[in-house]
């Protein structure tokens, strides 16, 4: 009887594989790879809101001149401020109310920009009492710019030229702040403020800024 010889088959195993550590340090710096990733979008993406906001306030400011320039069209025509013989910037004394579309007073319609109404008239001197005179003020929450003027039958009407978008305020100015002489050279500056709200969840939402713009308006006199 042949005997069997018996024959051991064995498997050369590869002890190159990654341990437990390894994967935990590749793990690690992938996680620092993607959070770097998420810094530098989220930067990216602010930066980029921030820009637009800003040029958007930029637009709304540059608005409020180019209206107040031009004039609200009247069932009688345009009265710009260009074409006006003179000009009254109020201070709360005497011919220099404040108005506000109601009945002269000595406090300005926006108590935080005492110089944002002006008076501007045919005739000369311009005040308060003139039956004639059109005005632009800021309104009280300093959210809106208005415009006074006569209308037929001797009545007279209050209109909005311009709203400031939502979450923002408006600065209007006047200058000189007195004036008791007509006046033949005003200067406006204007600016929009955008306010970031408190409880804002959307980071991409939470932006905030300001722009300004003026210009020096001279009549023809």
């Amino acid at each position: 009887m042949i005997p069997c010889s018996t024959k051991t088959i064995g498997f050369n195993m590869n002890n190159k594989a990654f341990t437990l550590m390894e994967l935990m340090i590749a793990v690690g710096f992938s996680v620092l790879l993607l959070t770097g990733v998420y810094g530098f979008y989220n930067v990216a993406s602010q930066s980029y809101s921030t820009g637009i906001s800003g040029q958007a306030l930029q637009d709304s400011a540059n608005i409020i001149i180019s209206k107040i320039i031009e004039g609200k069209t009247e069932s009688t025509g345009v009265y710009r401020l260009a074409t006006a013989v003179s000009y009254m910037i109020p201070n709360g004394s005497a011919n220099e109310l404040y108005t506000c579309g109601g009945s002269p007073q000595q406090l300005s319609c926006n108590l935080s920009n005492p110089y944002s109404e002006i008076y501007y008239c045919q005739d000369s001197p311009c005040t308060s009492s003139d039956p004639q005179a059109r005005w632009y003020y800021l309104n009280s929450s300093g959210t809106a710019v208005m415009y006074h003027h006569p209308t037929s039958g001797g009545a007279s009407v209050d209109e909005t030229v311009f709203s400031a978008p939502a979450g923002s305020s408006i600065t209007l100015r006047f200058s000189p702040a007195s004036v008791s002489t007509p006046l033949n050279v005003v200067e406006i500056d204007t600016a929009l403020n955008e306010n970031l709200a408190a409880d804002i969840t959307n980071k991409k939402l939470a932006v905030s800024g300001s722009a300004s713009t003026f210009v020096l308006l001279r009549n023809h006199l």
